[in-house]
């Protein structure tokens, strides 16, 4: 979080008119300040409510596309950190809830216990789907903790899917698995002690310190 912080902040400084920017804050006050102390027929408040707004809108371009630019890689740590620190496999023994879209096809977890040769290698589980007629259709290996697997979609171009994709062509559309979620703080709500919490607190304070240290408009 910290990391993630420190670095959009950098790029969003490196990229953005810093100058201008520090400009238009002054000049946006100036303005606001002349239209509360006019007092006055509202016609003549128009041409200072349009400079305010002309102002606003600038500051707005100014800011925008280089906050857009910088939380870029902020969104690709977030892809990363979301499916290493989501979920996490069932204790050995535990069978998860699996769904099919749609619905009518039989699913069976498997997974070696940990005395076994197999669960000694620490090989990930895999799914069997099987329809009405007791044909496999899918047999997946679940090769990181993610909740669905789906065919793959135009956005898996940009972000991908690290437990891969269904086959194109079948008529099985999506998996969805009931893995348990990961925890690490040991108080608070249960959306609290998720990596959301541990992860965007840091990013945060971090982002405001470094804008307040390196003054960053």
């Amino acid at each position: 979080g910290i990391l993630g912080g420190v670095v959009s902040m950098l790029i969003y400084r490196a990229i953005s008119a810093q100058d201008s920017v520090a400009r238009t804050k002054l000049e946006i006050a100036e303005a606001r300040r002349e239209l509360n102390s006019y007092d006055g027929e509202l016609g003549g408040a128009w041409p200072l409510m349009r400079r305010l707004l002309g102002l606003s809108f600038t500051q707005v371009g100014r800011v925008g596309w280089p906050a857009l630019v910088a939380s870029l890689p902020l969104l690709c740590l977030l892809v990363w950190v979301s499916t290493a620190f989501g979920y996490r496999y069932p204790e050995n023994g535990a069978i998860p809830v699996i769904k099919t879209v749609p619905p009518g096809y039989e699913a069976e977890w498997n997974r070696a216990e940990a005395g076994d040769s197999a669960g000694s290698r620490g090989e990930p589980p895999y799914i069997v789907i099987r329809d009405n007629a007791d044909r496999t259709v899918v047999d997946v290996v679940l090769t990181e903790p993610v909740r669905v697997i789906h065919k793959r979609q135009w956005w898996n171009t940009l972000v991908a899917n690290p437990a891969g994709y269904l086959p194109r062509e079948g008529r099985l559309s999506s998996i969805e698995i009931s893995l348990p979620r990961q925890e690490f703080l040991p108080f608070g709500s249960d959306w609290m002690r998720g990596w959301e919490t541990a992860f965007f607190a840091p990013l945060l304070a971090a982002s405001i310190a470094l804008k307040v240290l390196i003054r960053i408009e």
